[in-house]
């Protein structure tokens, strides 16, 4: 497979790429003129450098290198000391780890874990129970928020998968009802979705806490973050 890639810092030149407002750029690669990956840079806002910039990866492990070589003087131009992203475990082939490692990229020794919640048994919400919701970019079905707590709720290989951030730590009562609100939503968004699904930080008890509540259970998905640093 033979590469190419360009560098894209305006959302309307890629919009279906441009995850949402904290995107900074959108690294593509392409082969044969067709989109093969695509790197997206994301500003956290963090002080520190080594924690303000993160990759949201698409496509095969085997265009990781060139997308993450292009992607790490946008950053570094931008201030940022470190790119790091998360991979699934066991979807890099061993030569597309290697190559990562030769550009010295490191992979993580914590463990993401996936949790899941089937809802085959889900009553549809009615209108009038949703919450606060708002349209996303990136082709997310919605964003919805409790304080400064927020999912956006993405639909992925027939699933709805919900990607969560939040300022502050937060009870497990307070992430229970923004989980709960999100999960309500989707069975009046996406009728017919069979389950839901969201990623866990190593450590963050209170929100395995909200997610048991709500009758999540872990499931053997896992996933690593990477990491690619430089000298200041």
């Amino acid at each position: 497979m033979s590469v190419s890639v360009q560098v894209f810092r305006e959302r309307g030149a890629v919009p279906d790429l441009w995850c949402d407002d904290r995107t900074f750029a959108v690294v593509v690669g392409r082969d044969a003129g067709s989109v093969v990956g695509s790197f997206a840079v994301l500003d956290l806002g963090a002080a520190d450098p080594d924690l303000r910039f993160v990759g949201v990866v698409a496509g095969p492990g085997e265009v990781r290198v060139p997308l993450v070589e292009a992607a790490v003087p946008v950053v570094r131009d931008a201030g940022g000391r470190t790119l790091r992203w998360v991979e699934e475990t066991g979807e890099l082939s061993l030569s597309a780890a290697a190559a990562l490692e030769q550009l010295g990229v490191v992979a993580g020794d914590e463990v993401h874990r996936w949790w899941r919640r089937e809802l085959a048994a889900e009553p549809a919400a009615a209108p009038g129970d949703r919450g606060p919701g708002s349209p996303t970019a990136g082709g997310a079905l919605f964003r919805v928020g409790v304080g400064d707590a927020w999912c956006d709720v993405e639909v992925d290989d027939g699933r709805a998968v919900l990607v969560h951030d939040r300022q502050e730590e937060g009870t497990a009562a307070s992430l229970a009802a923004l989980v709960s609100l999100a999960v309500r939503q989707v069975t009046a968004e996406a009728p017919g979705i069979p389950a839901v699904e969201t990623c866990v930080a190593p450590g963050d008890e209170v929100f395995e806490a909200a997610l048991v509540s709500l009758g999540f259970a872990p499931t053997t998905r896992r996933a690593v973050e990477y990491r690619l640093a430089w000298d200041a």
